[in-house]
């Protein structure tokens, strides 16, 4: 069957006819790269001219390009093969019969952006063909064939055949766990696990109508469905706007209108020179459409797909990075626009095809723009929380819509669902909201493909891990530590470090926080666990270099510190718990050097409580020493002790006075007071006069009292 289908594919490719759209769809890679390989071969000068025809002498060529995921548009990257490649420019002695882009599946372990760039390219076909003289040939598998069908219509439309090869889908083989334990050589610094934040649907990202309920129609009974919503804010974060005195006498649409012209040139009033320049002229001609269109009172597609190009060009920038509450608010107001046309009564329905305003895709984008602008205000913590709740809300929703068949939607729905939960249990109901966590990320992981979505899946182990994690600290600690653990265990697997670094480094580094917190439980093993979280701790930094992740580096080394230091007390040997204080020492201190090159507002650790722990790690290789210990080396020792203090103390005068600040500023004079009793009963009374040197003059007389 395979063999016929390359032979039709061959033929359909000889025929030579100019700007051809085929779509190979194959599943195994080691067929498709035996196929890829043929086509290149068997195309090369194998057109049959007739005598008549003046080119027969042609080199006839079909080229492979692998997709540069920087930036995926194929049309751009064979021109550039041209711009590379000038000679075969020379229609009279070359004839390029086509090109075929492979690497299409590599874009899945890509970040959504570029996943979109890629489909907002091929939704530009039309466009760019007109640059081309060749064929496209464009190798995909199936979980891309069903996305380009639905995500880029347009580029579907002008598709000339596809061709589809029966295989076994390529495993994607995971990574051994290689961990072994190292040689046997009360903080508050450590890091809670990291969470991703939801992916934004690529697809037809949309907001939904903000209003207190939202109806919707089944298409087969014909029945409607009311969905209750929280109640809103009684309106969104102000901005810098010219109001219009007269609105009252605006007709509703031109009102809201002028309203959403306020609000873009609000944002373009933001930027200087050429961009600014660039967005007024694209987003103004986006509303001068729309104004011509607002004139009908009675909804359109063309006013509806208008308000959503609106939508589309801040969602983009979204996308893009550029988040702020304007493009927030620009993209909410358009969109609740497209909603209001659409669903203004439920009659009006019919007139829209699913692919125009397709009700999951609104629903999800919906929630996830509220989910963002939950994050992005900052000015009042009640609207954060209602917008919060209304992305739950908008999220079940959509679960509600989903049908057997859309199990990779529902998965990232519920993956979604779980980190929203997880913001929510900030504000209210912790230990309830991350239970939901939990379940929403147990939910997501049965539905992933660990194959054709394995960047997907790690992610949502490590999620789950991170909620198993918070959950830990409300209820039933040891299992839920387990169920971090086992999740954390699981999501390496599934990374490889030389190609994921960072995300491989991450998950180390949660794993050791899973495992140091564990022991803390479970005494009778709390050694084993400790070494296991050593374990972690160095895979982690293997990656988290202070080159490449500094502020990463410099918190597992804190937490590595933080372990070795509580691994000493496991030891009653004093050579293997000098050692470890050393250790724990040396990793606190490169901590220390990395993180004073950064703002504490930047830093994941206290750097307070780092030198506290610093000055504690000597202090105990000093009580600990035996009596043939060198006395210069521990006098070192104890004057190292009272320096780190006395930096800790420095630091929490610069500090704003709150209760941690203050217990903090005793805990740390209890810690001078107590070094200093050690410099006069190991080293006598002139001894300790040189550490009360040290001490500020504001400070001293506190001390004296205390000693």
């Amino acid at each position: 069957m395979n063999w016929q289908i390359y032979q039709r594919l061959k033929q359909a490719l000889s025929l030579n006819l100019r700007r051809q759209i085929f779509i190979a769809v194959c599943d195994n890679q080691l067929l498709r790269n035996n196929l890829v390989e043929n086509l290149e071969v068997d195309l090369t000068n194998t057109i049959d001219y007739t005598e008549t025809t003046t080119n027969n002498n042609k080199n006839i060529l079909f080229v492979t390009l692998n997709l540069n995921l920087n930036n995926p548009n194929p049309v751009t990257q064979i021109n550039q093969w041209f711009t590379e490649n000038p000679e075969y420019q020379k229609t009279q002695k070359y004839q390029i019969l086509g090109f075929q882009i492979i690497g299409v599946e590599s874009l899945t372990k890509q970040p959504s952006t570029v996943q979109w760039s890629f489909i907002s390219n091929l939704k530009k076909i039309e466009t760019n063909l007109s640059t081309l003289e060749s064929s496209i040939l464009l190798w995909i598998n199936r979980p891309w064939l069903n996305s380009i069908k639905q995500s880029a219509p347009e580029f579907w439309h002008w598709h000339t055949g596809i061709f589809e090869f029966e295989g076994d889908p390529t495993p994607i083989a995971p990574r051994k766990n290689k961990s072994s334990l190292p040689n046997q050589q009360n903080s508050k610094s450590f890091l809670s696990p990291k969470i991703s934040p939801p992916s934004i649907n690529t697809v037809r990202p949309l907001m939904a109508l903000e209003q207190k309920s939202y109806t919707t129609i089944d298409v087969e009974s014909k029945n409607l469905t009311v969905h209750l919503l929280p109640p809103a804010p009684q309106k969104l974060p102000e901005l810098p706007i010219g109001i219009d005195q007269e609105q009252e006498n605006t007709p509703l649409p031109q009102w809201e209108l002028v309203e959403l012209a306020n609000l873009v040139w609000s944002e373009i009033s933001r930027k200087s020179g050429e961009e600014k320049t660039s967005l007024e002229k694209q987003q103004f001609q986006i509303l001068k459409q729309i104004q011509d269109l607002n004139k009908s009172r009675s909804p359109s597609p063309e006013l509806t797909i208008a308000y959503q190009a609106l939508g589309d060009f801040h969602r983009d920038r979204l996308l893009a990075g550029e988040v702020s509450e304007q493009s927030l608010i620009i993209a909410i107001r358009a969109y609740e626009m497209v909603i209001d046309w659409t669903f203004e009564d439920a009659g009006n329905m019919s007139q829209f095809s699913p692919s125009q305003i397709p009700v999951l895709d609104i629903l999800n984008d919906l929630a996830t723009l509220y989910w963002m602008l939950s994050r992005q205000i900052k000015s009042s913590k009640s609207d954060s929380l209602v917008y919060l709740e209304r992305s739950i809300i908008l999220y079940q929703m959509a679960i509600g819509e989903i049908n057997p068949s859309q199990e990779e939607t529902y998965a990232r729905l519920q993956k979604n669902l779980g980190l929203a939960y997880g913001d929510l249990a900030n504000y209210q109901e912790a230990e309830k909201n991350w239970e939901k966590s939990v379940m929403a990320y147990q939910e997501a992981i049965l539905y992933l493909d660990t194959v054709t979505h394995t960047q997907d899946y790690a992610s949502t182990l490590n999620n789950l891990g991170a909620a198993y994690w918070n959950l830990a600290q409300y209820t039933q600690a040891v299992a839920h530590l387990q169920g971090a653990i086992s999740a954390y265990t699981k999501a390496i697997d599934y990374f490889t470090p030389e190609i994921e670094p960072l995300n491989y480094a991450m998950i180390q580094n949660n794993l050791g926080i899973a495992y140091w917190n564990l022991a803390q439980f479970q005494q009778e093993s709390s050694e084993t666990l400790m070494l296991k979280a050593v374990d972690a701790y160095l895979e982690a930094l293997k990656y988290r270099t202070p080159e490449i992740a500094p502020l990463a580096c410099a918190a597992t080394k804190n937490n590595l510190g933080t372990t070795y230091w509580y691994l000493a007390k496991q030891f009653e040997e004093h050579q293997i718990r000098n050692q470890l204080f050393h250790q724990a020492i040396a990793a606190y201190s490169e901590a220390v050097s990395i993180a004073q090159h950064f703002s504490p507002s930047e830093l994941t650790f206290d750097l307070l409580a780092v030198y506290n722990n610093i000055g504690l790690a000597y202090y105990q290789i000093v009580i600990e020493a035996n009596i043939t210990s060198d006395k210069d080396s521990q006098m070192s020792n104890l004057e190292s002790a009272l320096d780190y203090h006395l930096l800790a103390y420095t630091g929490e005068q610069q500090t704003n006075i709150n209760i941690d600040v203050v217990q903090g500023k005793e805990t740390t004079v209890n810690h001078i007071v107590r070094t200093i009793r050690a410099f006069s009963n190991k080293y006598g009374i002139q001894r300790q006069n040189l550490a009360l040197a040290k001490i500020p003059s504001h400070l001293l007389p506190k001390i004296l009292t205390m000693l």
